[in-house]
């Protein structure tokens, strides 16, 4: 009798383990693609592909200079004034040359301008700013703040213009944010955006991030999936899908970019570079998250019903 005891205690032991790491792999899985939205929305972002400027004289001239919501500053951030310790190549000086000759502001925000800024116009942020574990999710509550304060266009220090008349273009289009799609098509990415200075929707984003900071984070396990989900593009995306159902059509005057066309306006070179192997890993399993949750669920219900039997 103790015999069988002791043989059922183990195997309950050895058992545990692997069904807690299988409910803890679907829980991370579960935030990984939290943005699936099943209902419509009463409003919808609009998809932007393709930006033709009118020709000198035209009778669009006119409302093509009207349409102005975005203003002629470019903004980039980085710790200190000297791009020159960013890790890979960095594309401040090719904005400048690029839009300083146009009449734009290229402005490198500081991680010291930034504090003073979030600390006199935006105390509400700082405890959540202050607390993030990671350099990453002060960067994205960063940029954020910076062009709701100031309105224009944020850009990576691995983003690169690759068309001025086109980002020209984008901005008299009259939309009052435009953004990037993620690599799966299925959100919004915050390495290139543009907005009108207090826009309604970077304040809803600022609001969710600082939602989603403390506490509320740290029952997410891997770094990569954490800093996604609280400042990245999993939190823009969500803020995105709220905000546009809650809205109607005529207060959300916001446009994506086709994933084509947005890459040959500005170009992401380095991509997710500060990412580790756990970021890695999630992104492959996102990407095949049915074949991945459908063998996971078989192998650790035969693992159990092995140990059951034996």
């Amino acid at each position: 009798m103790q015999k069988h005891l002791r043989r059922g205690l183990h195997k309950t032991l050895l058992l545990t383990p692997v069904l807690l790491a299988t409910l803890v792999f679907l829980h991370l899985l579960s935030y990984a693609n939290s943005n699936v939205e099943a209902e419509p929305r009463p409003a919808t972002a609009k998809t932007v592909k393709k930006c033709q400027v009118p020709p000198p004289d035209s009778a669009n001239e006119t409302h093509y200079q009207s349409a102005l919501f975005i203003p002629n500053v470019i903004h980039q951030i980085w710790k200190t004034a000297d791009v020159s310790s960013y890790p890979a190549e960095a594309s401040h000086e090719s904005w400048k040359a690029a839009f300083e000759p146009l009449n734009y502001t290229v402005k490198l925000w500081t991680e010291n301008e930034v504090v003073t800024l979030i600390k006199t116009n935006y105390s509400w942020l700082w405890s959540t700013y202050e607390s993030y574990p990671e350099n990453i999710q002060r960067a994205d509550m960063a940029r954020l703040v910076v062009v709701h304060a100031e309105g224009g266009v944020y850009a990576d220090l691995d983003a690169f213009i690759m068309s001025v008349d086109g980002l020209i273009c984008l901005q008299h289009l009259g939309f009052q944010e435009l953004f990037p799609p993620t690599g799966d098509g299925v959100g919004i990415s915050n390495h290139f955006f543009m907005a009108e200075q207090g826009s309604k929707f970077l304040l809803w984003a600022l609001q969710e991030a600082k939602r989603r900071g403390g506490a509320a984070s740290r029952w997410i396990l891997l770094p990569y999936l954490q800093v996604f989900w609280s400042t990245g593009p999993m939190m823009m995306t969500s803020a995105l899908q709220q905000y546009l159902w809650l809205n109607n059509e005529k207060d959300c005057n916001l446009g994506i970019f086709e994933d084509l066309y947005g890459d040959s306006v500005v170009h992401h070179a380095a991509g997710r570079s500060w990412q580790r192997l756990d970021g890695q890993l999630l992104n492959w399993t996102a990407d095949h998250v049915e074949l991945v949750t459908k063998w996971l669920t078989i192998g650790s219900l035969a693992l159990a019903l092995g140990f059951m039997c034996r």
